[in-house]
């Protein structure tokens, strides 16, 4: 083998190096697109909320809606919007209405392949129509946590329970400033 003949080789060689190393970046790239995007879901469940006038004290539970579109940052990482309608909790004669708009961040790690176990720390406006005349509104944290499991790339089925913190009470009435949500959905990722 002459100079010329080694030089071409080096020059294949490292050609056919360049070409390995730019597909494999690529592949990797597209891997870690395929844990970013944009995603939407809904949960249905129930909320119970601690009730408290006077002598009487109990829980009460209704039935739950949350709306919710996110985008996933990485595998680890997403941030969330969200409407929940946390339903109507009733004590005597009087009941309320309680609705909330939050956003969230939420923290996830794989337990396997298919399934993982998800956390979340948010803040929400309150509202709460009040029976017995007029509403109001605060605003709290909400703190949660769930399981994600993946039927495929786009759809996973949730089950999560959340806790809704500095809900507004109307004077009086006996209506918590808590509520704890379990429920259960889908999310389907773009």
């Amino acid at each position: 083998m002459n100079t010329k003949h080694i030089a071409r080789l080096i020059k294949t060689a490292a050609g056919g190096s360049l070409i390995a190393l730019a597909s494999f970046t690529s592949l990797s790239a597209h891997a870690a697109d395929k844990e970013q995007g944009f995603y939407m879901g809904a949960d249905i469940g129930r909320a119970k909320q601690n009730l408290n006038a006077g002598s009487q004290s109990s829980d009460r539970n209704s039935n739950s809606l949350n709306l919710y579109g996110g985008y996933q940052i990485d595998k680890h990482f997403a941030v969330e919007l969200g409407y929940a309608d946390l339903g109507k909790a009733k004590i005597g004669d009087a009941s309320a209405k309680t609705k909330a708009l939050n956003a969230d961040l939420l923290a996830s790690t794989a337990l396997t392949q298919d399934l993982s176990l998800y956390g979340r720390l948010g803040a929400a406006r309150y509202d709460r129509d009040f029976s017995a005349g007029g509403s109001d509104h605060t605003v709290g944290f909400k703190l949660g946590a769930g399981l994600e499991y993946k039927l495929s790339d786009q759809l996973s089925l949730r089950g999560e329970v959340t806790r809704y913190n500095n809900l507004p009470t109307a004077d009086g009435q006996g209506f918590g400033r808590t509520a704890n949500n379990v429920s259960a959905g889908v999310k389907y990722k773009f």
